[in-house]
């Protein structure tokens, strides 16, 4: 570890200060590393990009540009950095304070004349070379450093800061540790900070003879090799942060949206957990506000289709799956659950609209001719056929939505991160998604198995090349807006579900089969045209 103090001032080798200054470089430890920063010098502006652990501002003023040196107290103090201020250094940070927090008009008597304003005016007499009898404040930090005991001072000083200012200084937070005949204070502290002492003698005296620099100079340097310490911690910290967020920023297909620096084996379990228990949660929720409103859930499933109320529930607890798997994703896998939608992180709606306006008409085309394949009849509208096609229209987005977030969204993305090889997590999450989504509706005639398991395999296609769930979303919710408002007006409504004692037939299936895999290839072709999707049948969407 090294402790990097700069030390600000404009060195002159013909000074006694700087000289002794050089000599006290050489003894502050061999951790240690000084650099002397002029006050021209464009790097006092970058002190926090080197690295600064400790900033001595050196007696010798005024300084070449005294503005770069208030700014370097300035950071100094208001960062936390330890910072010495010896003769000169003392009567700037004065100025600075003054200005900065007092909001005076401060000046200082050898810049700009001897005046009402000064903050820092002449001594009593000249310093210049003399020693002094420092005396430590008793119970301040200064007088344990040094045993309580008086001691003698040598001074290169001319001026300090007047009586009123110390003064005023004492009552926003400093602290006046040692005092010496014809000068209005020796030692200042400024006690909310971690080290910011002014010293009117200077410490270093004495090293370029061999004697040891004064204790003050020492406690400096061991204050700024803590925050050495804590730098280098915080620099590591920063690093592994760094790296964390490149690793997060990395693209992924959809079906590796889970998989981030943060994988765990065990996070998977954790999501599906908070997953069911959210939903069952919300569900209750639900279903008490309903019963609270006065209404009774049907006994039968044909009821419960028929009535708008029991669609709305239907709907709106199908909906939770929304939140219900974005909870789910953010606390198992601490990742943003904006990336259940898309690559991207959000729901693409400009990519959905596109995928409207191709679906719409072909689901439109395909369900009236099934209308006229399987000679249905118009029996009628349903008794409740406004409140029931205004429901659908209002929710059944919702709900459509919220069976794919669930089944194509968390479920794949989850067991998707069990898997290094994002081809081995595709095809092992098509697998479950497929089942799942077909057995969740409760039928085993495999006909209507297959119509469902149909849009599930095309949807985690969909997903995988688009690297969202846009596409299959409309082609959900459109099927079913189509389906439950023909069958509203129509007639049949109860039958448009499906249930445990629903059955299909080949041609139905097949027919199903057949325009979700060509409205499929559509959409990828659309998708490489829009830039949504790569080139290649098998290529991922990345985000």
């Amino acid at each position: 570890m090294s402790v990097r103090i700069a030390i600000i001032g404009d060195l002159n080798p013909s000074y006694p200060s700087h000289q002794e200054l050089e000599a006290a470089r050489a003894v502050l430890g061999p951790d240690v590393e000084t650099v002397w920063i002029g006050t021209t010098d464009p790097r006092i502006d970058r002190l926090a990009e080197m690295g600064v652990d400790g900033v001595w501002l050196a007696p010798g003023s005024p300084y070449a540009d005294d503005a770069a040196a208030l700014r370097a107290i300035r950071w100094a103090r208001e960062h936390g950095i330890p910072f010495l201020g010896t003769c000169g250094g003392l009567q700037y940070a004065v100025i600075e304070f003054s200005r900065t927090v007092l909001g005076w008009h401060a000046t200082h008597a050898e810049v700009d004349g001897v005046g009402a304003t000064n903050a820092v005016a002449p001594l009593a007499c000249s310093l210049q070379g003399q020693e002094r009898t420092v005396t430590p404040v008793p119970g301040t930090r200064f007088a344990n450093l040094v045993g309580g005991q008086p001691f003698v001072g040598v001074h290169y000083c001319d001026y300090g800061p007047t009586e009123e200012t110390v003064r005023a200084l004492t009552q926003h937070g400093w602290i006046v540790e040692a005092t010496a005949p014809d000068a209005p204070v020796e030692v200042l502290s400024l006690w909310n900070h971690p080290f910011f002492v002014l010293s009117l003698f200077q410490p270093q005296i004495g090293a370029l003879t061999g004697r040891s620099p004064h204790p003050l100079l020492f406690a400096f340097v061991d204050v700024a090799r803590q925050h050495a310490r804590e730098r280098e911690w915080a620099d590591a910290v920063s690093g592994q942060q760094r790296a964390l967020a490149a690793a997060e920023a990395e693209p992924r297909p959809y079906v590796h949206q889970m998989r981030g620096p943060r994988h765990r084996w065990w996070r998977p379990l954790l999501a599906g957990l908070v997953g069911i228990v959210s939903l069952i949660v919300m569900g209750l929720v639900l279903t008490a506000v309903f019963w609270a409103a006065g209404w009774t859930m049907p006994l039968t499933v044909d009821d419960l289709a028929t009535d708008p109320w029991g669609t709305l529930y239907g709907n709106l607890g199908l909906a939770l799956l929304i939140p219900a798997t974005m909870l789910a994703l953010w606390v198992g896998h601490r990742r943003s659950p904006g990336r259940v939608f898309s690559v991207a992180g959000r729901f693409r709606w400009g990519w959905a609209m596109w995928c409207t306006a191709v679906v719409l008409p072909i689901w439109a085309l395909y369900l009236g001719a099934s209308w006229v394949i399987f000679g249905q009849e118009n029996l009628g509208r349903a008794d409740q056929w406004v409140g029931l096609v205004a429901v659908t229209l209002l929710t059944t987005p919702l709900q459509a939505a919220g069976e794919e977030v669930a089944f194509r969204g968390g479920l794949v993305q989850s067991i998707g991160s069990w898997f290094r090889s994002p081809v081995v997590a595709l095809a092992v999450t098509t697998v479950l998604s497929t089942a799942a989504f077909a057995l969740a509706h409760g039928s085993l005639d495999p006909w209507i198995l297959l119509e469902l398991g149909s849009l599930a395999f095309f949807g985690c296609y969909l997903a995988w090349r688009t690297g969202g769930l846009e596409a299959v979303i409309v082609i959900h919710v459109i099927n079913n807006i189509l389906i439950l408002v023909t069958g509203s007006l129509f007639g049949g409504l109860a039958e448009s579900y499906v249930d445990g004692t629903s059955e299909g037939s080949p041609v139905s299936a097949m027919l199903n089969l057949v325009v979700t895999a060509a409205t499929t290839a559509v959409l990828v072709w659309l998708a490489r045209r829009r830039g949504i999707a790569p080139a290649g049948w098998l290529t991922p969407a990345r985000g």
